[in-house]
């Protein structure tokens, strides 16, 4: 365990240096931005804004978020994060250091996991600031807040349910980056997985147990879908399990001449 939480702190180290870190805080507030501009674009009645606009805020957000941006996020971070072994050739350097393989591995996984979790607390803290600000100059009047704040027991919910049923894609990610050394391949897979995200999202079976379709499921409270988390919640858990056996057996069976 101690060598684990070494290896963490070294990846973290690494990451304070890469294009990772700073993607961790444009990309959920990117989102945020195009939210916005959207939704105030749009008529009240249509949007829904008119009868509440903290739920379609939350909504068109989270949307946004786990169907256009998360898919290849994650992608995108997995494969900075590999990069950092695969295009400096530290493989042969890792392996001749008394710590265990799987540290690595566990390490990358554990850092990847955490940049998605701490973009998904700031993607709903630029929600509940863009909301304030909206209401404090009055950009649009007819919007019908119903109280200062968001209903947080619900959006805290339904934000820490996206960032559980990522871990499968998160896990699958970071196999295919650590396995194939080629950026192309890893940001391949995600985009194939972003498109497939896309177009089976609205799908009840599909969507319950696509990798990257799966954080869609959080947004039951405000899409009414009348699913249940049950089956996504166990894809997610078992998945992100089998994918990093998976990746931990190919690590400990690679050879680096």
């Amino acid at each position: 365990m101690k060598a684990l939480i070494v290896a963490i702190q070294v990846e973290a180290i690494k990451l304070r240096r890469t294009l990772a870190f700073w993607m961790m805080f444009l990309a959920p507030l990117g989102i945020v931005g195009m939210t916005v501009l959207f939704d105030v674009r749009l008529a009240a009645d249509v949007s829904g804004a008119g009868e509440d606009a903290w739920a379609v805020m939350v909504r068109d957000t989270l949307g946004f978020w786990v169907v256009l941006m998360l898919p290849m996020f994650v992608a995108l971070e997995s494969s900075l994060l590999a990069q950092l072994e695969h295009g400096q050739k530290m493989w042969k350097h890792l392996f001749s250091l008394p710590t265990p393989r799987w540290t690595t591995y566990l390490a990358k996984l554990i850092i990847t996991m955490i940049i998605v979790g701490v973009s998904t607390a700031v993607l709903m803290a630029g929600i509940v600031l863009s909301g304030w600000l909206i209401q404090k100059f009055g950009i649009r009047p007819d919007f019908n807040w119903t109280s200062p704040n968001p209903s947080w027991g619900v959006a805290v919910r339904t934000a820490l349910h996206v960032f559980i049923l990522s871990w499968c894609m998160i896990a699958l990610q970071t196999y295919v980056s650590m396995k194939w050394s080629s950026f192309i391949v890893a940001l391949g897979v995600g985009s194939v997985g972003s498109m497939l995200s896309f177009i089976l999202v609205r799908s009840v079976t599909f969507a319950q147990v696509i990798p990257w379709s799966l954080p869609f499921n959080a947004l039951e409270p405000y899409i009414k879908q009348q699913t249940s988390l049950g089956l996504p919640l166990l894809v997610s858990l078992a998945g992100a399990f089998v994918f990093t056996m998976l990746g931990l057996w190919d690590l400990n069976t690679k050879d680096i001449i």
